[in-house]
């Protein structure tokens, strides 16, 4: 907001970091954190990772779209932004630190939040940005972190990753520790400008409609994968805390980048982030008591 205030930060200049946080930062977390993970080893962990963080995103979205027709949202006025915000759980900024405080000396759980984050991350570039441009096909998989995702992928299985020079790694794992922080400012800064322009215009409807999805029918979705797909243990803790999980944030940026509309995204996160205070507790702990 200071930043607005001061003239410091134009319209241009958010849509250009936000460019660069997409098409360098992500890129180069994702290559730095996928190549030679322990967690990767498994394949069957891995698979079905890689394959519930896809799929359960497909049922988020959908859960999403309906739920956002039900609700008075059409297209044009919110639903292709509503449905990619509310259908995509934060299954990493939040996820994370919890993952480690609950299960200390245990790094299973958060080492294949990583892993499941790939599939979310196939489903957000292919499926989510589809949505949202309305225009589905293999242009639509041309973007920094889907093409990532699939090298590092191919530097992982294939070996090739142990030759990468020691220079060009430490400069991946550099400039890929700044993604998170440029994303979480970029995402103040859309957030700080929409609340001067009006972002409660529309909110109680939004809100209710975003609470049913993630916190409701989506985190339902989730917990009925933990509870009953023949899965590791470490994978069934990591989904019952998925699924306590408020809206993702990222979803702000894309909706700035591609013409969506951020309000209705904003909304999404602070709602079911204030609301998953008071839900995610209880979830988490009655979750894991079902799994023992």
């Amino acid at each position: 907001m200071l930043f607005h205030l001061r003239g410091w930060l134009s319209e241009e200049t958010e849509t250009g970091m936000m460019k660069l946080g997409m098409n360098l930062l992500a890129p180069c977390l994702i290559l730095s954190l996928v190549p030679g993970n322990p967690a990767l080893e498994e394949l069957a962990a891995a698979g079905w990772a890689i394959g519930l963080g896809f799929v359960l995103i497909l049922g988020g979205f959908l859960i999403a779209w309906g739920a956002g027709l039900a609700g008075g949202m059409r297209i044009g006025t919110g639903l292709r932004t509503f449905t990619i915000s509310a259908g995509i759980q934060n299954y990493g900024f939040i996820a994370l630190p919890l993952l480690i405080d609950l299960f200390p000396g245990n790094e299973g759980p958060s080492g294949l939040m990583f892993i499941f984050g790939i599939g979310v991350e196939l489903a957000m570039w292919t499926a989510g940005l589809a949505i949202l441009t309305g225009k589905a096909g293999l242009r639509a998989l041309v973007n920094g972190p889907f093409i990532a995702v699939i090298l590092a992928l191919i530097l992982n299985y294939s070996g090739s990753y142990r030759y990468i020079p020691g220079v060009v790694h430490t400069s991946l794992d550099m400039l890929g520790r700044c993604a998170v922080p440029m994303s979480i400012f970029m995402i103040g800064a859309t957030m700080g400008r929409f609340l001067r322009e009006g972002i409660f215009t529309d909110a109680l409807r939004v809100g209710v409609s975003s609470i049913l999805v993630r916190l409701g029918l989506h985190a339902s979705l989730i917990l009925v994968a933990a509870f009953f797909l023949p899965l590791p243990a470490d994978l069934r803790r990591l989904l019952v805390v998925q699924a306590a999980m408020p809206a993702a944030i990222f979803p702000i940026v894309l909706a700035r980048l591609f013409n969506g509309q951020p309000r209705v995204a904003i909304q999404v996160v602070m709602i079911t982030s204030v609301a998953s205070l008071v839900t995610a507790p209880f979830v988490i702990a009655w979750g894991l008591s079902k799994l023992g």
